[in-house]
């Protein structure tokens, strides 16, 4: 990177200035190089870049062209900063063989492989000392796989997604893409901002300080930032959450905490579609080397927004270079990241990886990547359409285009979810679940400040989902929805109606599964008799039975019989789950009251269910 080629340099030429004492056989060429060295060390660059001209006037030696790039560096004048090189190393290269690596870096700086490369050559095959040997060679990989990508492939044409006269960069996306979320340098200081429509909202929890490199949960609720410099800071920069109240207006943010945030730095989060899985960059102990890619998973969530999170683990393919700006896709597994140690374009380049294939990362190509720094990448629900930041033009900006096919990702069902009361009104849940049905697959937990009466669910297409709502005060909901393929333009969509708690109000319990023909609870009916338990501890009132039924295959004695154990098996989940005895009872009822036809297997299943139903309060 660019801080480290100005490092080198710095030092390759105060170790000049010590052995350099005598460079010219010119008195005046001699004095002039003295005194342009002391102008040099006052940062009075350009009347030491006078003195040069003049002494140059006398006599032309290696020495005064590489002072001059010295200067030209500090003055961010690239071009005349080659220019002196290539003239100090026409004048001897065999003496100082190491300015080949400061002309390769310069080049390599303004995307000129080939001049680059043959610079780097030079450098490899003359220089005697190789003290930057490693890089060198990892550059000249950079060079040819340049070379090869750019001469075999076309650049896809780019958009400016976002315009502005600031830089502005970091895009964050919610599922459906109508929320964008952006980072923009105001005046030195990062801030949120958030676009929708035509609109664009400066967000409340913005301060004097910087927040940004922000990331949002698919349904756009909650968010994940980096603040740097808050009172309640552990680090130079931690990593915060706020949940969203309404387009512009959010929550406090609430510091991560222990075990995310240390003393060290920890920044650009990236959280899962669910909002059970953060991976952030951070430069704390344990990695290896500069900034690692950790992930952390949510343990837990309180009402006053505190969450829990475990123990952050580092990912696999991180190197002792850069790694940072990470990105889940939305399929939960599909990863990427920002790099500078991999072979590339030069600078930060964006790299693909499959999570669970834990494969070698993958070069995003020169579309996006070039010897700038690329960062902030993102893919919207489509799969198709990819954003990232680039000062290719000059300043960050943040385009948008067309993903070549063989680097997009998987189209992303969602389903959109509509939560009310019996009259139409909206009803903000105290907790909502959604699970693939009859499986341990938990794809959506909601709850305290997170849930909302309208939520954006990302699901895996074809497949039957259960959904769990509980509500005080309201009937629990269990139903189940189908999910067809994925299709972005049109998601899936379900209105939960909640119903208010009635004496002999009752409810089929969806997920609640059996062995065939026998009463064993199987695994996958753990999740809807957890949210069962708390239904019944949100609402301390209330009195049950637990009913079981059959189809009509088997005799009346078996079927109840077998329908009674079922039920039963229910109600001494909820009595080890500490729910009182005195406030349920259990019946089987067989085949009794079947509630489709049992001449098809589907009316059969539909008929083998559990329900509860809510009894009238116990008498004083």
């Amino acid at each position: 990177m660019r801080k480290e080629c100005l490092l080198c340099l710095g030092l390759l030429l105060a170790f000049t200035e010590v052995i350099a004492q005598k460079v010219s056989a010119n008195k005046k060429a001699q004095q002039g190089y003295e005194e342009a060295i002391q102008l040099y060390r006052g940062k009075k660059y350009g009347e030491a870049l006078k003195v040069l001209d003049k002494a140059a006037a006398y006599d032309r030696f290696a020495e005064l062209f590489f002072l001059k790039a010295d200067i030209y560096n500090k003055q961010k004048n690239a071009q005349a900063e080659i220019d002196a090189i290539e003239a100090g190393l026409a004048l001897d290269s065999l003496k100082y063989t190491g300015y080949y690596y400061f002309l390769a870096e310069n080049h390599m700086l303004r995307g000129e492989y080939a001049k680059a490369q043959a610079a780097y050559k030079h450098y490899l095959g003359k220089d005697k000392k190789q003290q930057n040997a490693l890089r060198a060679r990892q550059q000249l990989k950079n060079c040819e796989f340049s070379l090869r990508a750019l001469a075999a492939g076309k650049k896809k044409e780019r958009e400016v997604f976002i315009a502005s006269d600031r830089d502005v960069y970091w895009p964050s996306l919610d599922v459906t893409g109508e929320t964008v979320l952006y980072t923009s340098l105001d005046e030195g200081v990062e801030n949120i901002r958030m676009r929708k429509g035509e609109k664009t909202f400066f967000l409340s929890l913005n301060t004097a300080e910087n927040e940004g490199t922000q990331s949002l949960t698919a349904d756009g609720q909650m968010m994940y930032f980096t603040g740097c410099g808050r009172p309640d800071s552990r680090g130079s920069c931690d990593i915060y959450v706020a949940y969203r109240l309404s387009d512009s207006l959010w929550s406090e943010p609430v510091n991560l905490g222990e075990p995310v945030n240390t003393d060290a730095w920890e920044a650009q989060p990236a959280i899962s579609p669910d909002g059970r899985h953060l991976f952030f960059a951070s430069t704390r102990s344990g990695g290896r080397g500069g900034s690692d890619i950790w992930y952390s998973t949510l343990l837990g969530r309180s009402s006053d927004g505190r969450q829990q999170w475990s123990e952050p683990r580092l990912l696999y393919f991180n190197t002792p270079g850069q790694e940072m700006a990470p990105f889940l896709y939305y399929d939960g597994k599909t990863l990427f990241f920002a790099s500078d140690a991999y072979t590339g374009m030069g600078g930060m380049d964006i790299y693909k990886v499959n999570l669970d294939e834990a494969g070698e990362p993958l070069n995003m190509g020169i579309s996006i990547n070039s010897h700038e720094n690329e960062m902030g990448f993102v893919v919207d629900a489509t799969g198709r359409k990819g954003y990232f930041t680039s000062a290719q033009d000059g300043k960050r900006n943040i385009y948008r285009f067309d993903l070549d096919e063989e680097l997009r990702c998987p189209e992303t069902a969602y389903l959109k979810l509509k939560i009310r009361d019996e009259e139409g009104s909206p009803v903000v849940p105290d907790q909502l679940v959604v699970q693939v049905l009859g499986k341990r697959d938990t794809l959506a937990l909601y709850d305290g400040m997170y849930v909302n009466s309208d939520m954006a669910v990302c699901t895996p297409a074809e497949n039957t989902l259960l959904l769990s709502v509980l509500k005080t005060g309201y009937l629990y909901y269990s139903d189940t929805v189908r999910v067809g393929r994925a299709d972005f333009n049109r998601p899936a969509e379900r209105e939960i109606i909640m119903r208010k708690i009635r004496e002999n109000s009752s409810l089929v319990l969806k997920g609640i599964f059996f062995e065939v023909d026998d009463y064993t609870l199987r695994s996958e009916s753990e999740a809807e008799l957890q949210q069962l338990v708390a239904f019944m501890q949100r609402n301390p009132g209330i009195r049950i039975e637990i009913a079981g039924y059959t189809d009509n295959n088997g005799t009346d004695e078996y079927n109840l019989r077998l329908s009674e154990n079922r039920a039963f098996e229910v109600f001494k989940y909820l009595f080890l789950h500490r729910v009182k005895k005195d406030r349920m009872t259990y019946k089987g009822y067989g085949k009794a009251n079947p509630v489709a036809p049992n001449d098809t297997e589907e009316g059969r299943a539909r008929n083998r269910r559990t329900e509860i139903k809510v009894m009238p309060a116990e008498r004083k």
